[in-house]
């Protein structure tokens, strides 16, 4: 079974995929900006989200497959790894004809009744709803090819694909420019674009895997325990999807497109950034399950905290410079910062940051099969921050009141997923604490003192970004290397850095 060297080979090609993602997403978000204007983005934002939200349902039944196909890899069981792809392909494909009729219906109530929208762009706004849900039909049924893609860890394909996806969304934003119905176009383009990466992966699978070869056949007890899982998985999902949308919907109520393109501007931003932790984890997850299946405890139980450490790690370096110098960001990026925009790009960084703790103790769960209680307790407490944001705004709070209510709902799902996995893993709070904790706690503690200072001296120019940026890369790297990490860890890492060198010297 690939170990530790696994993971750090696909975390690289992984990374290579976010950092040209990153580089052109940023972009994009300005191109379409200008291309669109304030209003149409705050309304495209709005109005696809209803749609696009529900990915979240393809991102959970993908990890769903995914943990099958890991568990049975694990176990060496060739046959029941194609029965679980053909299974889920099965389930699936009627998950997205329901969530399409559901979509449409709740859509267009949503855009014709409640949402505050010009009525000349209601039309518009009706279309985007319609591609967007079609394209999320097709990416529900083809999350099965993706989830046989990274259970066999192939991420040198997957990180390709995510590039040529960036690439082709910066080129439709520059075609817009140029063309009428910018808004209709851009959806209808954005769907495109979206679509072709997952033909191209589902050839690829079909092609080189046999598992994903569908094969006839009803396996009426497997069904019955994907649907338990996918059910209770799904409703975690759900939770965040209300959370996300419905927050989005409630800041239209109450403030109008203008924060609601503040808002999408924070989300691209943060979306960018947190693919650092994405790229990692997805290189992470299948080791989990499979150390899980293997019974490999002691490994599983080192990996789950170091990957839960160096996850709030990767994100504090690069998220603590752009909190530090975010206005001038913003300025440098758009020609034209909507209201509020500054505000929520911080506080969306630190929400990111609390969730990235949920990962691994959650996928943990997920191997073990039992995550029912998890599901339901954890979810429910997150969702409440969707109702009390609303309550908090009724009472007159400033707009980024939901981002301290989404943080405090994530941290509270944490808690019961370590309360939860302590039944079948031996791990406890006290090792949480000893082994996570407090060298997350020291690292980002003295990191945003030291950097912090040196902010306030850096010239509010680009050479004082570029400076603190790099000092932020040292200053992290050493305090992470000194007081972040085990000497297991630190040996590993000077092992990796002298094969690195040696390859250098030959």
């Amino acid at each position: 079974m690939p170990q530790t060297s696994s993971i750090a080979k696909n975390t690289l090609f992984l990374y290579v995929r976010m950092l040209a993602t990153l580089c052109v997403t940023l972009y994009t978000s300005r191109v379409v900006l200008q291309a669109l204007g304030v209003i149409d983005y705050g309304i495209y934002n709005v109005v696809a989200g209803v749609s696009t939200s529900l990915v979240f349902f393809s991102s959970t039944l993908s990890t769903s497959t995914q943990r099958f196909l890991n568990f049975e890899m694990g176990r060496g069981n060739s046959h029941r790894v194609n029965r679980i792809f053909s299974m889920s392909l099965l389930i699936y494909s009627g998950i997205a004809l329901i969530v399409m009729i559901a979509g449409l219906s709740l859509g267009d109530w949503l855009v014709a009744d409640k949402l505050v929208i010009p009525e000349d762009k209601r039309g518009a706004a009706q279309i985007v709803l319609l591609a967007m849900l079609l394209s999320l039909s097709f990416m529900l049924v083809a999350s099965v090819f993706e989830s046989v893609l990274i259970a066999r860890e192939n991420m040198k394909l997957y990180a390709w694909l995510g590039i040529t996806d960036a690439l082709a969304k910066l080129g439709i934003a520059y075609a817009v420019m140029w063309l009428p119905d910018k808004l209709v176009v851009y959806a209808i383009l954005m769907v495109v674009a979206q679509l072709v990466p997952y033909v191209i992966m589902t050839a690829y699978c079909l092609r080189h895997y046999p598992e994903s070869r569908f094969s006839r056949g009803w396996d009426g007890s497997l069904i019955k325990e994907m649907f338990g899982f996918i059910g209770w998985n799904l409703y975690g999902s759900a939770a965040w999807m209300v959370n996300d949308q419905g927050i989005s919907i409630i800041l239209n109520f109450f403030f109008g497109p203008v924060v609601n393109a503040a808002r999408g501007i924070a989300v691209a931003v943060n979306g960018a950034i947190n693919n650092f932790n994405a790229q990692f984890f997805t290189a992470v997850r299948p080791q989990l399950v499979k150390r899980y299946a293997a019974q490999e405890t002691a490994s599983l139980i080192t990996l789950i905290y170091s990957s839960t450490k160096f996850s709030v790690f990767l994100l504090w370096l690069l998220c603590l410079p752009i909190m530090l110098r975010a206005g001038f960001i913003l300025n440098l990026w758009l020609a034209d910062v909507p209201e509020w925009t500054e505000t929520f790009v911080i506080w969306a960084l630190l929400f990111t940051i609390v969730s990235s703790l949920c990962n691994p103790t959650y996928t943990a769960v997920s191997a073990t099969g039992h995550i029912r209680r998890t599901s339901l307790i954890g979810g429910t407490l997150f969702l409440a921050a969707f109702p009390l944001s609303y309550v908090a705004l009724k009472a007159g709070a400033p707009p980024m009141i939901v981002y301290p209510m989404l943080m405090a709902g994530r941290f509270a799902f944490f808690l019961v997923a370590v309360c939860e996995l302590r039944k079948y893993v031996p791990v406890s709070f006290r090792e949480y604490a000893v082994m996570v904790g407090w060298p997350v706690l020291k690292v980002l503690s003295v990191s945003f003192a030291l950097m912090y200072a040196l902010n306030r001296v850096a010239p509010q120019n680009l050479a004082g970004l570029l400076g603190v940026a790099l000092a932020a890369v040292i200053v992290n790297g050493f305090l992470m290397y000194c007081f972040g990490s085990t000497a297991a860890e630190r040996r590993m890492i000077v092992e990796k850095l002298n094969r690195i060198l040696a390859k250098f010297r030959k």
